[in-house]
């Protein structure tokens, strides 16, 4: 049985108004760190869009996220109820 190793592929969110945040100030191995700057903005939020994207299996989710993404960019989120 392989023993387990943690690597740390940094933090991602979104945080609205098209802006997102990426720190990889510790990502790798604990103790074998490689410091990777933080990022912000436009560009942090392209990030974590295209990691979210990428971690679907199914194929129509890969055809349909983009689409909300679109609808919401174009109308603004829904928050009805039902």
């Amino acid at each position: 049985e392989k023993e387990f190793h943690f690597f740390s592929l940094g933090s991602m969110a979104y945080v609205g108004d098209l802006k997102g945040i990426y720190d990889g100030t510790s990502v790798g191995e604990p103790g074998k760190e490689i410091k990777q700057p933080r990022i912000t903005g436009l560009l942090a939020l392209l990030m974590w869009r295209f990691a979210y994207w990428g971690r679907q299996t199914s194929m129509v989710n890969k055809m349909l996220i983009p689409m909300h993404w679109f609808k919401s960019f174009l109308f603004g989120r829904d928050v009805s109820r039902f």
